[in-house]
């Protein structure tokens, strides 16, 4: 294998840092879930589906989600609750969603077919399940705590779903105060379904953790097993793989014909949004939020700047375009200018557009949310109407997302926040004028003040994703047909301020 230390990134988190960690972000939200439990306990039932978790009640549950397994998820297509979103991940394996409107996250609850999960063990499968408790403080069925740990080494071993060595030592804690008929039945399902692994769950029972942690053929492994996950994942930190991607027919079917597209009505598609807004009103911000806090979501995130495309190629092009475009202007070849610029806008508008239907792809065919960032109305904002042509800016003709959310910032905060921008107030002040009456023209606009505090406009925005994935699927439910953000543009709106302020920075046009 490579040097380790180049290949540090695909290690386990290490116990001492991640155990700090998982006391804060890393843990289920108790409020939450006592808020949802009703939700929870309608969706499990009704996908006749067992939990992963021991019988207790449900804010002393452990981990970051709530895990279950169902015998066939054939089911779990037909629920339609509000403030609830199903998204299937891969095949047999499906995510809800479940909001609590006044809390700044929500619940996640994973529901998998064990038949897939677990191809190899039918008789084992069908056994636990018969065996599974039924838990007075739940109200629902658990499996028992050695079906537990079984399905726990299968996933963690098998399939290298492990966040931080942590979670192994928490499994070992329990390995070690297991009775011996029970260590005993569990190395021995290892010994015949987990046949390449068996060797490091018994290093990890046989050792003192910490020995087992530092062990450099122990790291080896894991590294294998996370690079082998991540070869196979679409996404990941909000950034696509594009060659899995379109490994996936249902992707390639909502990429070409997009909200053309005939899907049948327990289709669940996920929302698509653009976050727009003047300098310093936080865009960043919340989508790096968004990416990290909402990851359950399986978020992607594009940013439309001009200066980082899709495909390395176009930058280099843009830069030489620029470079001719300059030498042009010196000899006073306007014509030949114009011409290059609009060829160059065009590669721009191109580049933006194969980042739209691959954001829109992933969202419709129901793999997560997409976020698009400094998306397109931050020219048409300043540049549309335009006096003089009707053609410009060529932004004016691009599609819109699902939805929209507009970060609403005092001038006087944005010139705080972007100092070194050398913006004037009233330039910012016109900036916004323009801002609000263009989003007047949109269909689907969520608008988020920026005087609010942070966790309650993540809260608002949290909300606003829900509602436009519930939106979306009962459109798709009542035969309606997918339905994007629509533009109702006023030709004779009327922008403010001076025009050489409006104008994008970095355009062609």
């Amino acid at each position: 294998m490579k040097d380790l230390n180049k290949l540090k990134q695909f290690d386990l988190t290490p116990f001492s840092q991640n155990k700090i960690y998982s006391n804060t972000l890393n843990t289920l939200d108790k409020n939450i879930i006592l808020n949802v439990k009703e939700e929870i306990k309608k969706i499990v039932r009704d996908c006749e589906a067992i939990l992963m978790h021991p019988c207790d009640n449900f804010e002393n549950f452990s981990g970051r989600d709530i895990d279950s397994f169902c015998m066939s998820c054939s089911k779990l297509l037909n629920i339609n609750e509000e403030n609830i979103v199903l998204h299937q991940r891969d095949k047999g394996a499906y995510r809800f969603l479940i909001n609590d409107i006044n809390a700044i996250g929500f619940i996640n609850l994973d529901v998998e077919d064990l038949t897939i999960f677990s191809s190899n063990t039918k008789f084992i499968n069908n056994k636990n399940f018969n065996q599974a408790i039924s838990c007075n403080k739940t109200g629902l069925r658990h499996f028992d705590l050695v079906s537990i740990i079984f399905y726990k080494l299968v996933k963690y071993f098998q399939y290298g779903v492990l966040h931080s060595y942590e979670q192994l030592h928490k499994l070992k804690i329990i390995l070690d105060t297991l009775k011996k008929e029970d260590l005993d039945y569990i190395m021995s399902l290892t010994s015949r379904h987990l046949y390449k692994e068996r060797a490091w769950i018994k290093y990890l029972l046989n050792n003192d953790f910490e020995i087992f942690e530092k062990n450099i053929d122990v790291k080896k492994f894991w590294i294998k097993k996370r690079i082998a996950r991540q070869k196979k994942r679409k996404v990941f930190a909000g950034k696509v793989n594009l060659k899995n991607l379109f490994k996936s027919t249902k992707f390639i079917y909502a990429f070409f014909l997009g909200a053309m597209a005939k899907w049948p009505k327990n289709h669940r598609p996920m929302p698509a949004l653009a976050i727009i807004g003047n300098d310093g009103s936080g865009k960043t911000t919340i989508v790096n939020y968004i990416i990290k806090n909402f990851s359950k979501m399986d978020p992607v995130l594009f940013t439309m700047k001009s200066d980082t495309p899709i495909f390395s190629f176009i930058k280099n092009l843009r830069e030489w375009i620029k470079r001719i475009n300059n030498t042009l202007l010196q000899k006073k070849l306007y014509l030949l200018k114009n011409i290059l610029s609009f060829f160059g806008q065009i590669i721009d508008l191109f580049d933006k557009y194969l980042k739209y239907k691959i954001g829109m792809a992933w969202a419709d065919a129901g793999y997560g949310i997409t976020i698009f960032e400094r998306y397109v109305t931050d020219k048409i904002r300043g540049e549309f109407p335009n006096k003089k042509s009707k053609i410009l800016p060529l932004e004016q003709f691009f599609p819109f997302p699902d939805g929209i959310i507009y970060l609403d910032i005092r001038p006087e905060v944005s010139i705080k926040r972007k100092i070194n921008d050398n913006h004037t107030l009233d330039e910012m002040r016109n900036k916004r004028e323009n801002y609000i009456s263009l989003i007047a023209e949109f269909s689907d606009v969520k608008i988020i003040s920026c005087d609010e505090e942070l966790d309650n406009n993540i809260k608002a925005i949290k909300n606003y994703i829900f509602e436009l994935a519930i939106k979306k699927r009962n459109r798709l439910k009542s035969g309606l047909g997918i339905t994007r953000c629509i533009w109702k543009k006023n030709r004779n709106r009327l922008l403010v301020g001076d025009e050489n302020t409006r104008f994008q920075k970095d355009s062609f046009l």
